[in-house]
């Protein structure tokens, strides 16, 4: 209706305006109060998309965490003993073992001694211990007696055999009475003979030699002599007798340690050992020509400071980067074989290229490194620094793949250090210890591995399989300073028994 109309309508009928006027009141608060109730219904539906939006991005976080603890133990399930060297006892459980990796690549030769080695073999000798003659009868064509004819020849076949005997040696001191003085005279018996029964030296010298080189047990030792030779040892016979060879060694084990401290290149390592059931570390300190193992409590800067080497070492230190031995002075080269166990973990679990890219990369650069070792000259300057620049251009690849975690209040409050993955931490590595990590290349003194120092310490790792536990700490210092003078004979070639031999008499050669 018009604003006339309503005016008109007005002064005719007033009684119906008042009651349109009531209606529409009433129809508005109708619509007041729906709309309170549709307000209130949107804040409710607001408040719960906010819940909802919550409980989203904690599910998602959630999911992040889970990723990333799925991701650490396929990695745990995946790594073999030589990566983690943790012992059972750590709870990691893993329902079938692992085969074991190796970084080598697989090639198609045939067991056994390859095309060019040279082998070894028995030679007949000029002077056979014996001489046994098979004489003819009968001629094997007509078969008449040819017993009377004359020999016209041999054919020689020789046969090398081992006699096994007991040699009982009585030492027997004369007496005589003086006919002046009627004083009774009797003679010296040799320093060595110092009971009325005793072993011989030889006896001590293959018993040392069993338990320390063979790495057999003293149990298994008393057996094999009983077996062979027919007589029984103690086991407090070889332990006696290893004692006194470890004090007369001592000299010896300063000449090494001395050395050692001359080389340009030295390798360092270290493994655990259990001492009556408490684990206890074996240090090593070896080259090509000597090996010192030194038993301490400590895996740490305290035990290699009292081996007495790395304090007054200036050359070149080839390491894991366990971080005591970056507390010395001297040079450091890293192990690059530990560096490629990690990146094709990474490779094989992340599946991240930069970590196979870096991998090739390391054994380029060793190819290069092995070629110009053995024609005696040095890598190019112009090549070397071709090789840094991919280096770089791999990390940076590395780095865009891992990002730093993202530090949240919460960690913030936290005190250390913000935990990160395993790839991330790696890529920090690489990028401190470039200059050690790539020594092998700029000085070819230095081996791409630490392999000398992995092999010299397998054999501590095998004595306790094979025995287990020392039980006394002497015993493992014992067994360290012995093996460590037989691994410095074999690397020098030098007989092993009879310079053990040697050595219990009080003279004992030095390498």
């Amino acid at each position: 209706m018009k604003r006339e109309e309503i005016l008109t309508l007005c002064h005719s009928n007033p009684d119906f305006i008042a009651s349109y006027i009531e209606d529409f009141e009433l129809r508005c608060k109708d619509l007041e109060s729906q709309n309170i109730e549709f307000r209130e219904r949107i804040h409710e539906l607001e408040s719960q998309v906010k819940f909802k939006d919550a409980r989203i991005e904690a599910l998602e976080s959630q999911t992040i965490e889970f990723q990333a603890r799925i991701s650490e133990l396929e990695s745990l399930l995946n790594q073999t003993i030589q990566i983690n060297k943790k012992p059972p006892s750590t709870g990691t459980f893993i329902e079938k073992k692992p085969k074991t990796g190796s970084s080598r690549d697989g090639n198609n030769n045939c067991p056994g001694g390859q095309k060019g080695h040279p082998g070894s073999t028995l030679n007949k000798v000029e002077d056979p211990d014996e001489i046994i003659f098979h004489q003819l009868h009968k001629c094997k064509h007509c078969g008449r007696n040819i017993e009377e004819s004359e020999v016209i020849g041999y054919k020689t076949r020789q046969e090398f055999n081992i006699v096994v005997m007991r040699n009982v040696t009585e030492h027997r001191a004369e007496i005589k009475k003086c006919p002046y003085c009627n004083c009774k005279n009797k003679a010296d018996f040799p320093k060595s003979i110092t009971k009325p029964v005793q072993y011989g030296i030889t006896v001590l010298t293959i018993a040392i030699y069993l338990r320390n080189y063979q790495l057999i047990p003293y149990n298994r030792i008393k057996n094999l002599y009983e077996d062979i030779f027919g007589f029984k040892i103690s086991s407090d016979t070889i332990i006696k007798a290893e004692k006194k060879l470890y004090h007369k060694l001592k000299g010896v084990t300063n000449h090494i340690k001395k050395q050692l401290i001359k080389e340009d290149v030295i390798h360092g390592d270290e493994t655990g050992i259990n001492v009556n059931g408490r684990g206890e570390q074996c240090h090593l300190i070896s080259t090509k020509k000597y090996t010192y193992y030194f038993h301490h409590k400590s895996r740490g800067f305290k035990a290699m400071n009292k081996m007495g080497v790395l304090p007054k070492y200036r050359g070149i230190l080839v390491h894991d980067f366990w971080k005591s031995y970056f507390k010395y002075k001297c040079e450091h080269a890293l192990c690059n074989v530990h560096i490629q166990r990690e990146l094709k973990n990474i490779y094989k679990i992340y599946k991240q290229e930069w970590a196979k890219e870096m991998s090739d990369l390391l054994y380029e650069i060793k190819e290069q490194a092995d070629c110009a070792r053995k024609l005696g000259t040095k890598i190019g300057e112009d090549t070397i620094k071709t090789f840094i620049e991919k280096y770089h251009l791999i990390l940076m690849k590395g780095f865009e793949d891992n990002p730093p975690p993202e530090i949240s209040k919460d960690d913030e409050a936290k005190r250390g250090i913000q935990a990160q993955s395993k790839a991330r931490n790696l890529l920090d590595r690489l990028e401190k210890y470039e200059k050690e990590i790539l020594r092998f290349a700029t000085d070819l003194r230095v081996p791409f591995s630490n392999n000398q120092a992995e092999r010299d310490l397998r054999m501590i790792t095998i004595q306790q399989k094979i025995s287990g536990d020392f039980r006394k700490t002497n015993g493992a210092d014992v067994f360290c300073r012995i093996r460590g003078y037989i691994s410095t004979l074999i690397k020098n070639k030098m007989p092993v028994i009879s310079s053990l031999h040697s050595a219990i008499e009080d003279v004992p050669p030095l390498p």
